[in-house]
């Protein structure tokens, strides 16, 4: 984790050891974002995917950078089948840690397979000519 303040890595201490500025608070925040990360992930795991994506939607708002929230929000998403929601996640997700990122397969996996993707691209077409 770094400092929000001049981007040092923190230690165990409750102070930035680049700035010194108090990163208690920052600490509390990234915890609570991995405590609702680690709810998402059960309740994905019991195939409760929209309480997953409930659960997951409020561990981002506490950290947007967490990129394991966004990448299971995106499957639990890719698995109700909101593929767009789904890729949005996971390109965010991806622009936020480039390398070792699981985001990379999911988006592969999905653009490889061109038939499935021509159905969802056809669904979504037929829903929005349905909207308008």
């Amino acid at each position: 984790m770094k400092c929000i303040y001049c981007g040092t890595t923190l230690t165990q201490k409750d102070y930035c050891p680049g700035c010194g500025a108090d990163v208690t608070l920052q600490k509390r925040i990234v915890r609570i974002s991995n405590l609702l990360y680690n709810q998402g992930l059960e309740k994905a795991q019991v195939r409760d995917l929209s309480g997953a994506i409930s659960v997951l939607g409020r561990s981002l708002k506490f950290n947007k950078e967490n990129t394991d929230a966004r990448n299971l929000l995106g499957l639990c998403y890719y698995e109700t089948g909101e593929v767009v929601s789904a890729l949005v996640e996971w390109v965010i997700s991806k622009n936020i840690r480039g390398k070792d990122n699981l985001a990379d397969t999911y988006i592969n996996r999905l653009q490889a397979d061109k038939n499935k993707l021509d159905q969802y691209n056809t669904a979504i077409r037929k829903y929005n000519q349905s909207l308008a």
